[in-house]
């Protein structure tokens, strides 16, 4: 009606224009105006009609229906509905279903679909009518895809439907499989450095092959620009069957299946990888300086004082794409690569928007929900953590060292000497505030453990600038918080002394060897037996950004950010006594252990790639300028070991401050006598005695800062018929390094000039020890004159310890390579790297702490002198590279390389300092003579891709290492004679004799539907590693273990080197269901982690079975359900005195060093994906 009354208004106009009632272009104006007004009238009212019709769907009706055919349904629907349902009698003739329907109201929709379920019909709304049509019948394309020129399959190349969604991309073997409409489609096929191409397809195409030309002008073709994939195991086992060099790798999709939360979980998984502490990473059984990591192509720097080892534990896992393991090195590597290279890749910017986010909570079943961990007062970490460096030193107790340069008795004097005029009570007041400003504590306190949490969050997506030019965008964040707690416990120490050292003479029995124990009668006794509570609560966030920016396919730059912070507290108490004392009463021994740690790792680079000329065999230039800043900040660690002796009858204990001082003591009687045990070392430091004090407060703290700058230039060329590559380029990194440390001493100390008095002050209480009633600046008792000084108190060493020091580690290289492809099948890569090394370091010796008793006057300790400074400055050696690839047949190669690398000192290992550290219960000795070790790696490996995501592979390798950089425990034994506890001290040497590491890996990687077709669903994998190392024990180690046990081996297993690690895997992912389950299972064979040098054998880690199980639901398509259980056997994680490959034993007895339970630790959450 409205076109109609449209259509008479515009006549009416027409006859007035002719009889010129109007002028022409008012004519003209309103027809158009008018018919305007109809189009719009007429779209708003079919609109209106149309909605008023689909509204009809949703208007409910009765419906009764009993053994009803489809034809009969539908005509009672229109009936009841007054909609009129349109239907071809044939179609529906050939429906045999049945419906019964007994609804008092139900929507005309939910009738529809409940008639026309499990039939090959649908209904569609046309023009307000429903009309009843046959299902269209999806069409399935299958095919693979190849290099036009190689014929070589091309892996994630993308393939979409044109102007329609969905797509799929080509698996490890170029195959894939798309649906399309019944009628066909245009399939786009894209992929980088080639050439788009559209196919039409429909239901006569067959099987596909499609060659894909290579482009040099790739970008501005392309109809979508499909970046490769590198997060899933098809890319990473591609990669690596298309290597040059023996690798593997962990990818972000196995990373998630087994619920690794940070970097070093990830790598437990990796063939011929172990991880100790959770931390410390060894390739085929050599670590820390042999290890080299790297983020994106860059060095990471190191944040640990005590070891050369990379912080792998602060990178998220979530954060990766992948984690690629590098066994054999080509020149363009790091020649420092002894053990071999992990490479973090992070995250790639996708082609398309992806958000996702994950929320995860759980807890460790050692705790349980809302249970207790231990811990102790004032440690809270914040949020992030930013609470422990609030714990640092203030700048006014370090400013004390500088206002009084003669230290504590400089200050002491200055009080006593005041006369206690009112300018020296005001500064009195103030040092008074400054020492008590300590927190009281030195115990540890059980508190409520929140559940642990998870959250992760990324973002990434590509936009088109100026048509051709590409910009993407990574972004990333990842918050990880857990509580453990080890209660109950067992540490013992074995010896074959008896008695009580404990550097006091009041508590102390002399030591003794029982005259059971012979060389022909090799026993060992209980020296110290402890119960261990052990709370720890770990937090670690971190960020990731990255930018790229492609002008077009041959020139993109790149930038990339990774930020990690975290927060350690650990609060540990040890309850225990020592055994067969020979005193007449009881020796209890208490230890605690308060601390608090703070590292960061930020990493920042620019890479970028060009490509000079459009051809094929263009010349390209990568480069890549990063720097990497790391840290550790140990504020006030406060360690104690307190010895409580309960003689029967009571004891006499001297108190110096009466009597004729320390000379002659007076006596006085106690029920209890106290110690806190520590000595002295002898034959090191500037008097040639150092003090073995681990009872204090530490405040230590180090800063790294890596700057590395790299440039490869690749120039292809052909010969033989095929593409070669010439590549040569430079490196430079330079490593600053910044370490200090102050070391409190306690009051109590046998250090100190009162001895063990406040300790009796206190009866023992070691709160009280440092609370105010003992710290501080007392002020003068009752009776004493007007104007006297303040007596007693206790004051804080404000001198810096003896071994802060300074230092860069610098190495420049440039290299050489060729990587031939001699025929289709064998190819070689080689060529020379030349490294030069340059470590230098200085220790601050500028008003550091001395022991008064060693610099008193007229003592007559002589004084050594020695150089602050450390210099290892040798010139460039070259470090060789070769590695054979032989394609034996499709999918299957033969690989065999032989490379030569060194490995470094570190800094602090160079470094003339002598200082004891509690940490590792041990004097560090540096050593300036260090040399570089070189190391000779020979590697064969035979490898099988069967099917896509699927491989076979046996690897043989060896290695010989030449001056080996090796930790050294020596220890200069009293003896019988002793008087104290015993400290080794741990100094790094160059082994003079070869140590030689070899062994054998196996791993499998199958689809098990390949094997069993009800297995479809399933993939499994496994991978064992088999080691044996060998090394000459140092003449002083194999005497120390000669002199209990003659028939003691003279070599020895590496340090930290396991016989074996076994890894094992199976998975069930049903795509349709969205079920996703897996089970893993780890295990590593014994170590050596601490030589002996008093005797008793060395110390041995036990293996430790580990079952894990992870699983994931999809609830909806943009929600899953995830989560895991692991360490769900929960094994008691041992270390034994023993001799190696006697199953943790000696000479057929068990001997427990330490015993403890982790628990299990449980997760669940969601993950979210937007796009």
């Amino acid at each position: 009606m409205l076109l109609k009354g449209a259509i008479i208004i515009g006549k009416k106009f027409s006859e007035m224009a002719n009889n010129n009632l109007v002028t022409d272009k008012i004519y003209f104006f309103m027809k158009c105006s008018f018919l305007l007004i109809a189009v719009n009238l007429t779209f708003i009212g079919v609109l209106c009609a149309s909605s008023v019709r689909s509204q009809n769907l949703n208007q409910k009706i009765k419906l009764k229906l009993e053994n009803a055919s489809v034809e009969n349904c539908l005509s009672k629907i229109e009936k009841q509905s007054n909609i009129q349902i349109n239907a071809q009698v044939s179609l529906l003739n050939k429906i045999t279903k049945k419906i019964s329907i007994d609804a008092a109201e139900i929507t005309v929709a939910d009738a529809l679909a409940k008639v026309l379920t499990n039939t090959n019909l649908e209904y569609k709304v046309i023009e307000g009518y429903v009309v009843i049509t046959k299902k269209p019948v999806p069409i399935i394309i299958s095919g693979t895809i190849v290099d036009e020129k190689t014929g070589e399959t091309l892996i994630g190349v993308g393939i979409r439907i044109k102007t329609m969604g969905g797509g799929a991309s080509t698996d490890m073997n170029g195959k894939f499989r798309i649906t399309v409409p019944e009628g066909g489609a245009i399939l786009v096929i894209s992929y980088i450095g080639y050439q788009s191409r559209e196919i039409k397809v429909d239901a006569n195409t067959k099987e596909l092959k499609i060659a894909l030309k290579s482009s040099s002008t790739q970008l501005g073709e392309v109809t979508v620009q499909a970046r490769r994939k590198t997060n899933t195991e098809v890319a990473v086992l591609d990669e690596r069957k298309k290597s040059a060099i023996v690798q593997d790798a962990i990818s972000a999709v196995q990373i998630e299946r087994t619920a690794s939360i940070t970097t070093t979980q990830a790598l437990q998984r990796v063939p011929g990888v172990t991880v100790t502490d959770d931390k410390y990473v060894a390739i085929r059984g050599l670590g820390d300086r042999s290890v080299v990591g790297q983020l994106n192509g860059v060095r990471l720097a190191s944040s640990d004082p005590d070891r050369s080892s990379i912080p792998f534990d602060l990178v998220p896992a979530s954060l990766l794409d992948n984690v690629t393991i590098y066994k054999t090195v080509t020149p363009d590597k790091p020649a420092d690569a002894a053990a071999g290279i992990v490479e973090l890749k992070t995250k790639s910017v996708p082609d398309s928007m992806v958000v996702n986010v994950i929320i995860q909570s759980g807890f460790n079943s050692n705790i349980g929900i809302g249970g207790q961990y231990n811990s102790f007062y004032n440690s809270d970490m914040g949020l992030l953590g930013d609470k422990i460096n609030k714990k640092n030193l203030s700048a006014d107790f370090l400013n004390l060292a500088t206002q009084y340069k003669g230290g504590l008795n400089q200050i002491q004097n200055m009080i006593f000497n005041s006369g206690y005029s009112p300018a020296a009570k005001e500064e009195v007041g103030r040092i008074n505030g400054i020492m008590q400003g300590f927190d009281p504590v030195l115990t540890t306190r059980y508190k409520q453990a929140p559940l642990n949490q998870l959250y992760s969050a990324t973002f990434g997506n590509s936009y088109t600038l100026f048509k051709k030019h590409k910009l993407g965008v990574i972004a990333g964040g990842n918050y990880y918080r857990r509580t453990t707690d080890i209660s109950g416990g067992d540490i013992q120490q074995y010896s074959i002394y008896q008695g009580v050292v404990t550097g006091n003479p009041q508590v102390s029995s002399p030591r003794n060897i029982p005259n059971y124990i012979t060389p022909n009668n090799l026993y060992m006794g209980r020296y110290q037996t402890y119960k261990e509570n052990t709370g720890n609560e770990t937090l670690n966030y971190g960020v990731l950004g990255g930018l790229t920016y492609r002008f077009d396919a041959r020139n993109e730059i790149s930038m990339q950010y990774l930020g990690s912070w975290g927060g350690e507290t650990q609060a540990t108490n040890m309850n225990g006594s020592y055994q067969y004392t020979g005193l007449p009463g009881e020796v209890k021994s208490t230890i605690y252990s308060l601390k608090q740690s703070y590292r960061t790792l930020n990493t920042f680079n620019l890479q970028g790639e060009h490509k000079f000329l459009e051809s094929d065999y263009s010349p390209k230039l990568s480069y890549n300028i990063s720097s990497s800043k790391a840290g550790q900040n140990d504020p006030d660690y406060r360690f104690v070991t307190l010895a409580d002796y309960t003689p029967r009858n009571g004891g006499y204990y001297g108190n110096p401050t009466t009597g004729n001082g320390n000379t002659n003591p007076d006596q006085v009687f106690s029920t209890h006598l106290y110690a806190l045990s520590s000595g002295y070392v002898n034959g090191f430091g500037a008097y040639g005695i150092i003090q073995a004090e681990p009872n204090g407060r530490r405040y230590r703290n180090l800063d790294e800062t890596n700057y590395n700058y790299k440039a490869d230039l690749s120039v292809p060329f052909k010969l033989f018929g095929q593409k070669q590559e010439l590549k040569t380029g430079v490196n430079y990194l330079n490593r600053d390094r910044v370490f200090t440390e102050n070391v409190l001493f306690l009051p109590g100390s046998n250090f100190s000039s009162n001895k063990s008095l406040p300790l009796y002050t206190v009866s023992g209480n070691l709160d009280r020890l440092v609370s105010n009633e003992i710290i501080g600046i007392h002020a003068p008792t009752a009776g004493m004159g007007e104007g006297a000084s303040p007596v007693g108190g206790f004051l804080y060493n404000s001198q810096k310890s003896p071994n802060n020091y300074t230092g860069f580690f610098e190495t420049k290289a440039a290299y050489a390579m060729l990587d031939l492809k001699v025929t289709k099948d064998l190819r070689l890569t080689g060529g020379v790297r030349f490294e030069s090394t340059n470590i230098q370091s200085a220790v601050d010796t500028a008003g550091v702490f001395l022991d008064p008793a060693l610099t008193a006057p007229g003592t007559n300790i002589p004084l050594t002198l020695m150089s602050p400074n450390s210099v290892y400055k040798p010139g460039y050696k070259p470090y060789y590279s070769l590695n054979t690839t032989y394609n034996f047949k499709e999918n299957m190669n033969f690989r065999a390389g032989f490379n030569t690398t060194l490995a470094r000192p570190e800094l602090r290992e160079i470094t003339n300092v002598f200082e004891f550290d509690a940490f590792q219960m041990g004097l560090v000795v540096g050593n300036p003579n260090l040399i570089n070790q070189y190391t000779q790696n020979l590697d064969f490996r035979w490898e099988w891709f069967p099917n896509s995501g699927e491989v076979i592979a046996v690897s043989l390798f060896g290695k010989r290492i030449e001056n080996q950089l090796y930790k050294v425990f020596s220890l200069k034994t009293s003896g019988l004679a002793a008087t104290y506890p015993e400290y080794p001290t741990i100094r790094f040497e160059n082994d003079p004799n070869v140590g030689k590491v070899w062994g054998v890996e196996f791993e499998i990687v199958k689809d098990l539907g390949k094997i069993w077709d009800p297995f479809r669903n399933f993939f499994a994998g496994t991978n064992l590693l088999l080691a044996q190392s060998d090394i000459k024990k140092s003449p002083e180690r194999l005497e120390a273990n000669r002199s209990l046990d003659r028939h003691t081996p003279d070599n020895s297993p590496l340090f930290e080197q396991a016989p074996f690690s076994i890894n094992g895997w199976i998975n069930y992912d049903n795509k349709k269901s969205g079920t996703s389950l897996t089970g893993t299972f780890n295990m590593v064979g014994e170590r050596l982690i601490q030589i002996n040098l008093t005797g008793e054998p060395d110390l041995y880690t036990r293996p430790v079975p580990m079952l894990d199980f992870v699983f994931s639901q999809r609830v909806t398509k943009r929600v899953i359900f995830k989560g895991y259980a692991k360490n769900l056997l929960n094994p008691a994680i041992e270390t034994v005195y023993a001799n190696p490959g006697t199953g943790g034993k000696w000479y057929g007895n068990k001997y427990l060093n330490r015993s403890y339970k982790r628990g299990g630790e449980f997760m669940m959450g969601f993950t979210y994906n937007l796009y």
